[in-house]
């Protein structure tokens, strides 16, 4: 099966700005960038895979996207592009195919808009539109661990003492008492960043935090974690670390001699 990647990303980004005449770029600017939609769009594509129990092994793509953007950048959005939904719906349908992905329905979005967002924030979602038909096949939610093998013992080392395991596909990092990682930290925003398992790797992504995020003191949006990787955030030092399976099985060996 072929995973979406950032060249098809790129492509999405690419066709957004030539669509709408480079309305991002030129009105919007730093505020709202077409990459910005590309990402989590193709983000939403993949964590919804689904399969179904048909026969068919192409994974189902969602069928039902809603983008959130912040109140009055969707008001002038829509003012500006109203069809934008529209070639969105369209953009989806060409990626799924060039993917290998199946859809049950034409895709449907739908812009809502959220106070709580800054101008340059979007958040998108994406489920599967339940079938009319009795005979829908069952779906099935696509295991990634399938067809790429996890890092070995991946954890994160908090300000030099404590040891966090990443036994999840998405860890949440902020100040909020909600995030699966908790800092206590004024220069950490609510909701800071995220490491997501994508490709067999641990990805951190910056969700548009005040003060960044930074690897290796160099500020990302996302970056491909590597053991040893020194993530900053705020005022707090986390080091990624993961165990070499080459390292692992030169040890085997020389412990079965």
């Amino acid at each position: 099966m072929r995973q979406m990647n950032e060249r098809m990303m790129a492509q999405l980004e690419t066709r957004l700005e030539t669509i709408t005449e480079g309305l991002f770029a030129h009105f919007f600017g730093k505020r709202l960038q077409a990459h910005d939609i590309a990402l989590q769009l193709v983000r939403a594509v993949e964590d919804g895979l689904e399969l179904a129990d048909d026969g068919d092994t192409r994974p189902l793509a969602p069928d039902n996207y809603v983008i959130q953007l912040n109140t009055q950048v969707l008001q002038q959005l829509n003012e500006r592009y109203p069809a934008l939904a529209q070639i969105l719906a369209d953009q989806i349908v060409e990626l799924a195919a060039s993917a290998d992905y199946r859809l049950k329905n034409r895709p449907q979005v739908q812009f809502l808009p959220a106070r709580q967002l800054s101008p340059a924030q979007v958040i998108v979602t994406a489920n599967h539109l339940q079938s009319s038909s009795a005979q829908t096949a069952a779906l099935h939610p696509i295991e990634p661990a399938d067809h790429h093998p996890r890092p070995l013992n991946p954890q994160l080392i908090i300000s030099g003492h404590r040891a966090i395991p990443l036994d999840k596909d998405i860890v949440y990092i902020g100040r909020a008492g909600t995030n699966d990682l908790v800092l206590d930290d004024a220069y950490v925003s609510r909701a800071h960043a995220q490491i997501r398992l994508r490709f067999g790797h641990y990805a951190i992504f910056d969700t548009d935090s005040n003060s960044g995020t930074y690897v290796n003191e160099v500020r990302i949006r996302e970056h491909q974690l590597r053991a040893g990787d020194v993530i900053r955030i705020g005022e707090t030092a986390i080091v990624y670390m993961e165990d070499d399976p080459d390292q692992l099985d030169e040890t085997d060996a020389i412990n079965r001699v």
